[in-house]
């Protein structure tokens, strides 16, 4: 503020002080995002979103952006306060990315966002075996994920899972071959449908202390493991702890088993994150066994199947296929390695098999 001063008018004196206030429009905050498996991020609908309505936000489609706004009007006190940001990276093809950024006391603008890889979005693997010789449908074929056949052998290894994960997973979880005892079997009373958490059985009996639910197809072609809530309150309802991946129908369509699980052999350690929805695991140890637990122990326990078995037509098919860039499959134990590159533009991948 400048010094006062007086002018004279109409016999009259005024004292005068000339005030300017200068209210600059900046870029306050700058961040820039990379592509999680490929590194260079290419996403022309990449867009900056959920930011408070005092802020605005451009991106450019190779993963850069800019947030600004008047720094006195949203950060009224930064002379004796920090302040957060928070807001939403998204791009098509890749899963949202929540974030903040601070904003420190007497920041110096821009300040720089925490770098972000982005989570590409999860696809669909799918195909057929048949036999070499006649072209027939083989029924039956297990397909896994395998280690690159040519040395040397990655430190990293992937696990494909015949069923989604229901819950997220944090780095160094573990996944450990389980063997499993039969503690009584039943039936469906009522369909079960995808993204249930009640079933109805024919019976409960047998399902107590650590017995949790094996629910499948006779093929085996789906197979999922259902933790247990509570029973009741009537009579064959069973309240599960996570809600079901796939409907299953009554009657022969499907198997009910009760089953317990004891872990055997070496665990393995989550390399990366997962996801729920994420139908891969890569951890430091390739284990080839059927029956897997996840986070056992924890809140987060789930069981599922390794690898996937071709229907009576020879189909077979994986869902929440990502986080790798390149997967090696294998069509029953004696067949040769498969190599495939995920195409994430595409939302079903097929890679079909002759043995």
């Amino acid at each position: 503020m400048s010094t006062p001063w007086t002018i004279a008018a109409n016999d009259q004196l005024f004292t005068v002080v000339t005030d300017v206030i200068t209210t600059g429009y900046w870029v306050v905050i700058t961040g820039a995002v990379t592509d999680e498996i490929l590194g260079n991020f290419d996403a022309p609908g990449f867009v900056v979103g959920q930011l408070q309505t005092d802020l605005a936000a451009k991106a450019a489609g190779q993963g850069l952006y800019a947030i600004s706004g008047y720094p006195a009007r949203s950060f009224p006190h930064l002379d004796s306060t920090s302040y957060t940001v928070t807001y939403t990276l998204r791009a098509p093809g890749f899963r949202d990315y929540p974030t903040t950024a601070n904003i420190p006391v007497s920041a110096v603008f821009p300040v720089a966002a925490p770098s972000v890889a982005m989570r590409r979005l999860p696809v669909r693997l799918q195909g057929r075996v048949v036999a070499d010789a006649t072209g027939v449908p083989v029924p039956g074929a297990l397909i896994v994920s395998v280690d690159n056949p040519i040395p040397p052998i990655s430190a990293q290894h992937s696990m494909l899972l015949r069923s989604p994960l229901y819950s997220p997973h944090p780095i160094n979880a573990t996944a450990q071959q389980v063997t499993l005892a039969s503690a009584g079997s039943t039936a469906l009373k009522q369909p079960a449908v995808n993204g249930t958490t009640t079933l109805i059985l024919n019976s409960t009996a047998g399902l107590s202390g650590a017995a949790f639910v094996q629910i499948a197809t006779p093929s085996k072609t789906l197979v999922e493991y259902a933790l247990v809530a509570s029973l009741g309150p009537a009579p064959g309802q069973v309240q599960l702890k996570t809600p079901l991946n796939r409907s299953y129908a009554t009657g022969a369509a499907t198997n009910v088993n009760f089953v317990t699980a004891t872990p055997t052999g070496t665990a393995a350690k989550l390399l990366t994150d997962t996801n729920s929805g994420d139908g891969i695991l890569v951890a430091d140890t390739l284990l080839t066994a059927s029956t897997l637990v996840i986070d056992a122990g924890n809140p987060t326990e789930e069981y599922h199947e390794a690898g996937a078995v071709s229907d009576s037509n020879g189909y077979y098919g994986f869902d929440g296929v990502g986080r790798v860039r390149e997967l090696f499959l294998q069509a029953n134990a004696t067949g040769t390695p498969v190599p495939w590159v995920i195409e994430f533009d595409q939302t079903a991948n097929v890679v079909d098999f002759r043995i």
